[in-house]
Formats: C-alpha cells, sequence, structure tokens
C-alpha cells in the first residue's frame, strides 16, 4: 500500500527521506513538468554482472551453499595452521 507524505526541501536543495535509505543510492528521474521520482537502486559492475550470468560460476556458487548448509563452521587452530605453513 502506498501512503502519501509530503516533505519540505530545505534551503541547500535537501530532503529527508528516512533512515531506512540511509546509505543506499537513489536513481533521479525528472520530467518536464517537475516531478521528480526517485527510485532505489544497486550498482554492479560488468563483471559482477558477467559472474551472475555465467551458469558454469552459478553451478559452483550453489555447491558452495549446499557444502556451507551441510558444514559446521569451526574456530582455526592458529598453532596447527602455521606450523603446516612454516613446513
Amino acid at each position: 500500500m502506498t501512503t502519501l507524505q509530503v516533505k519540505q526541501v530545505n534551503k541547500q536543495g535537501q530532503i529527508s527521506i528516512g533512515k531506512k535509505y540511509c546509505g543506499k543510492k537513489v536513481e533521479i528521474n525528472e520530467y518536464a513538468d517537475g516531478t521528480v521520482i526517485l527510485r532505489p537502486i544497486e550498482i554492479v559492475s560488468e563483471l559482477e554482472l558477467r559472474l551472475l550470468k555465467d551458469k558454469a560460476f552459478q553451478h559452483r556458487l550453489g555447491g558452495f551453499n549446499r557444502w556451507e548448509q551441510e558444514n559446521d563452521p569451526v574456530e582455526t587452530d592458529l598453532a596447527s595452521l602455521e606450523q603446516s605453513l612454516e613446513a
């Protein structure tokens, strides 16, 4: 459900739209009649986009997700790890 809110733009041209958008990026669409529409967006690099579209990568990622669900996290024995690196 959409709710109507009226906000006042301050002298610096700023408006507060709420803490839930804090730190988020928004796309700004301005129309000739003065309408302004803000839409939350995420920016993805070309590399990330290629990975998201790559079926082999998605298959490997799915395998990792299955492994993660089946294996509980364990604390690393740093002394043992250090010994194995020195060998």
